[in-house]
């Protein structure tokens, strides 16, 4: 089944699979651009730097990506089975996707798609859930 995380989602996938979070970034990275506005979106697009080939570049359509962004914790050490695929453009090179490879479609992203009318990650969980149903149909 597709899974999709999104911002503390991609944090949990990551706490579930025994990986840790840094707390609080402005402490750790020097800087609170990853919440500018805290609750809210204005302001708050910065760019995430998605590896070339990997299922967060497929699913935004691209390396360089805009996000819709606000958190105030994020990855620390990877859990067991994810890689990291996308960092912050920001200059702290913060985790912002993380992806299981042995799997179909698992996915965290550090942003809000769904808050990103131009986005296709929403989109392509949709078209891996409508694949996934299709291949459990036929069986």
């Amino acid at each position: 089944m597709p899974v999709l995380g999104i911002c503390r989602g991609m944090q949990l996938l990551n706490v579930s699979r025994g990986g840790t979070l840094l707390q609080h970034l402005p402490d750790e990275v020097g800087h609170a651009d990853h919440r500018i506005n805290p609750g809210s979106f204005d302001g708050a697009d910065h760019d995430v730097r998605l590896d070339s080939g990997s299922l967060a570049a497929r699913a935004a359509g691209e390396e360089v990506h805009v996000t819709k962004s606000h958190h105030h914790q994020g990855v620390d050490v990877v859990g067991d089975g994810l890689v990291i695929t996308g960092h912050s453009a920001l200059g702290d090179d913060l985790p912002e996707a993380v992806e299981a490879p042995e799997r179909q479609f698992v996915l965290g992203v550090q942003w809000h798609p769904e808050a990103d009318q131009t986005s296709t990650v929403i989109g392509a969980l949709v078209e891996e859930a409508r694949a996934y149903r299709n291949t459990r149909a036929s069986a």
